[in-house]
Order: C-alpha cells, then sequence, then structure tokens
C-alpha cells in the first residue's frame, strides 16, 4: 500500500518544483510520428498544425506502407512544416515500427526528437511545456494515459504509468511509451538499432540505456484509447511481453515481486480468516496513487484489481516463454523427430 502511495505522491511533488523557463532555453525540436494509415494520423495531424512553438520545429511522418491514394491526401495536406517518406517496404531483420521510426528519426534536422504514436490525442501548448526543460537532460518522460477502450487495460497500463513515473522521480527511469516521449537523436537512434528486431521495446528498451540522473518529467500527459476487447488487450500484452527478456534481472523481479506479495498476502487472509484487509487495501492505494497523479481510472476498480492479480501471474508465465521460445521450439522439433523415430522403429518391427 505505501508503495503505491508514496510512488504517486513523489510524482505529484516532483512537479510541483517546475518553474517557467525563458523561451530562448528552449531547443528546436522534431516531433516524429510513424503511421500504419492517413485516417490513423489525421486528427494528431490537425493538433500537432495548431501548436504554437517559439523556437524551430518540424514534424516527421514515416508513412508506412500506405497506399498510393493516402500518400495523395497526405501531400495535398502538406505544409513547410511537415516532411515525410514514404516507407514501401520494411527491411528483413527489421521490426515494422522501429524502422519507421529510424526513417522518421533519418529526416529530423534538429537534436531533439518527441516521439508520438499516430492516434493520441495531444492538448495545445504540449509541446513547448515538454521541452522547457530540455537542458536539464537527454530524455523527457511524461504521462501517457489511456482514457477509453477495455476496462482493465485502461486501469493496468495507467497504474503501469503510475510506477515508471514514480520511480523515474526517485532517479529509477526504466520505461517511457511510445504514446509520447522525448529523447536527443543520437539516442534514439542507437536504441533503435540495437533493438530493431524485437517487435516492441522502442521506448522503454532505448531508455534503458539512458542515464538515470538525465531523464526529465514534464506534467503534460498525451492520451489515447486501449483496446476494446480484452482478446485484443491479451495480444497486446503478448506484444509488449517480448521485451521482457532483455530487462535487466533485478528491474525484473523487482516488477513481479509486489504482485506476487499481494497475491501471498490474500492467500494467508484467507487462511487466517483475516481476508478482508488484503483485498481492500491494494487496490484503495493503486486508487490514491491514479488520483494523486490525476490519470484516468475507470469506474469498478476493486473488481478490474482482483482480475488483474489473477491475471499477472500469467504475465510471468508468458515473459518466461518469450525469453525460451527457442528452447520449447527446439524441444518440440526433437520431440517431434523422436515421435517419428519411435514410430518408424514399430513399423518396421510389426513388418518383421
Amino acid at each position: 500500500m505505501l508503495y503505491w502511495i508514496g510512488l504517486g505522491l513523489r510524482y505529484a511533488l516532483s512537479l510541483s518544483s517546475f518553474a517557467s523557463v525563458s523561451p530562448k532555453t528552449i531547443p528546436s525540436v522534431s516531433v516524429l510520428i510513424p503511421a500504419r494509415s492517413w485516417r490513423e494520423v489525421q486528427p494528431l495531424l490537425a493538433q500537432l498544425q495548431a501548436q504554437t512553438y517559439p523556437t524551430a520545429w518540424e514534424i516527421c511522418l514515416a508513412a508506412d506502407r500506405w497506399s498510393e491514394e493516402e500518400t495523395r491526401m497526405l501531400q495535398m495536406q502538406s505544409s513547410a512544416r511537415l516532411r515525410w517518406i514514404w516507407i514501401r517496404e520494411v527491411p528483413a531483420r527489421w521490426s515494422a515500427k522501429k524502422y519507421a521510426l529510424w526513417c522518421a528519426a533519418a529526416l529530423a534536422q534538429y537534436d531533439w526528437c518527441v516521439c508520438l504514436d499516430a492516434d493520441v490525442e495531444v492538448a495545445e501548448g504540449f509541446l513547448i511545456q515538454w521541452m522547457e526543460y530540455a537542458a536539464k537532460g537527454v530524455a523527457i518522460l511524461a504521462p501517457a494515459w489511456l482514457k477509453a477502450g477495455y476496462p482493465l487495460a485502461v486501469y493496468e497500463a495507467n497504474l503501469v504509468q503510475v510506477e515508471a513515473l514514480g520511480r523515474a522521480s526517485w532517479g529509477a527511469a526504466y520505461m517511457a511509451t511510445g504514446r509520447g516521449w522525448a529523447v536527443r537523436k543520437a539516442w534514439l537512434q542507437t536504441g533503435l538499432f540495437a533493438w530493431k528486431e524485437e517487435i516492441s521495446g522502442d521506448d522503454d528498451l532505448t531508455f534503458q540505456l539512458l542515464p538515470d540522473k538525465k531523464v526529465v518529467l514534464s506534467p503534460i500527459a498525451t492520451y489515447s484509447s486501449a483496446p476494446p476487447t480484452l482478446h485484443q488487450a491479451l495480444l497486446r500484452k503478448w506484444r509488449h511481453l517480448q521485451t521482457a527478456k532483455h530487462y535487466p534481472f533485478l528491474l525484473s523481479v523487482s516488477l513481479a515481486l509486489l504482485p506476487l506479495l499481494q497475491l501471498t498476502s490474500i492467500c494467508a487472509g484467507l487462511l487466517s480468516g483475516n481476508w478482508l484487509l488484503p483485498l481492500l487495501l491494494p487496490p484503495l492505494a493503486k486508487m490514491s496513487a491514479l488520483l494523486l497523479v490525476r490519470a484516468p481510472h475507470p469506474e469498478r476498480a476493486l473488481y478490474l484489481d482482483w482480475l488483474l492479480l489473477l491475471l499477472q501471474p500469467l504475465y510471468l508465465v508468458g515473459a518466461f516463454w518469450r525469453k525460451h521460445l527457442w528452447l520449447f521450439g527446439t524441444l518440440g522439433a526433437f520431440s517431434s523427430t523422436f515421435a517419428a523415430w519411435i514410430s518408424r522403429a514399430i513399423t518396421a518391427e510389426a513388418y518383421s
């Protein structure tokens, strides 16, 4: 309980120390957007075009395997600030999103890159409020809340954000999300190339390469929607679990320890007859943390937390499976070969 309230309170207190800086210290910036379709990115482009910024800035859009009709529509909306590249094919040994970000970064003229998913919503003035503190670090971490979609996915993703923001405010940043973060171009390209074959992880794995004390927090959030169904939410989680095998061991243990302790306390409470507090206190602490950081939160948080607690052990199994998938494939191939050999031996014996 103290863990979650401490995270939320530490992040909230860290924001109270922010003070406005001179526009002269705000750097030029490139906004990078990998997008799979014109329809998906159109609202974000309109929101970005309405931004005001005191120094030079640009939008670098990677049109990932768009149709010719979509690129014509993009050309009609082009401006001096919008630069774009049409990706017709993703090279071998590259994941699609990382290659799109890599191409967008190659277009970028400026040292600072703001990375946004194509489906996010940004508020007017978000860009200047993000970049006010760029001189203090090499990366900027901001809240990236989900506010619609499947309730369990919204609840879990926003808790993950609270944990990431809270740890970062203690000087232990370990992840960002593609829904919104900023980093210097050289660090971004290093991370993208290092993990280019992984489907996920362009954000958190790159963040783990950075010096902890050089990550700056911003109070200005981006917003997007969670998957609309449980099936789609679990598919997204399965994709995210691919990055777990690259997390440092101690970090993985610390992230897994809390839900295991919560589950253990509930089991101990049920056995002892004192089950009410273990069931109620953790969800209440998490809701308090969400409120402290002003995160969107769905209704029925108690029910959602209990459901999430049942799913989280499966995430550990999934992460292990992801990490040792080659082993299961090897065992599967060996067992198939061995079974075929036994079958042939039995058949030969039968005919002898």
